[in-house]
């Protein structure tokens, strides 16, 4: 599949066709692009003392 293929599915039909085609990695990493830009993917910092409050935070307020 081409870039512009990828572009054209939803996040959710990208998603399901990354998981079938594991080995491109062309999709995982347009799948963790589109996913980061967003607001889908969370980055934990574990550095960062009050990361499980910010977890939650972000659970809290992507199910509300």
């Amino acid at each position: 599949m081409t870039a512009a293929e990828y572009q054209s599915m939803s996040l959710d039909e990208l998603r399901r066709y990354m998981l079938a085609h594991r080995e491109d990695q062309n999709a995982f990493q347009i799948y963790v692009d589109r996913s980061k830009a967003e607001g889908r993917m969370v980055t934990l910092d574990m550095n960062d003392p009050n990361w499980e409050e910010r977890l939650t935070d972000r659970i809290q307020s992507s199910t509300n």
